[in-house]
């Protein structure tokens, strides 16, 4: 199975304590609320509920497209500015799935077999909050 996700080239996704603050804006319309992380989506243990030895983890969507859900365009820029690309990964199995995202399990460190794709365009419906 193949996922997208943001991430730099050591794997590193965005969302990590303390660093979101120098990427992320209010660009988005007004009411909208940041999607939540994968631990409050399904809990702080899913990787030690479901995880096994060896693997690794990170969250990611099916499409491409679905990454606007989580970046506004000021955001992007500023992702790809720090090094920062959305990447197609083949993934083992999915520990969890929302709406939103899915949480993954693979062999390899997240850095190897990852693709740069392009950043998908962010459209008006998106930036309205319609999904």
């Amino acid at each position: 199975m193949r996922v997208y996700r943001v991430q730099d080239q050591e794997g590193h996704g965005p969302f990590r304590p303390g660093f979101s603050a120098t990427w992320s804006d209010a660009e988005w319309a007004p009411g909208m609320k940041p999607l939540p992380t994968f631990m409050e989506e399904f809990g702080r243990d899913l990787i030690d509920r479901l995880g096994l030895p060896g693997e690794h983890f990170g969250s990611a969507v099916r499409t491409a497209p679905e990454i606007r859900k989580w970046f506004s365009p000021t955001e992007q820029r500023c992702l790809i500015d720090l090094g920062y690309n959305v990447v197609a990964l083949k993934v083992s199995r999915v520990l969890a799935e929302s709406k939103n995202q899915l949480v993954f399990a693979r062999r390899m460190p997240l850095r190897h077999g990852a693709i740069i794709v392009s950043w998908p365009t962010i459209s008006s419906a998106y930036r309205e909050g319609e999904q």
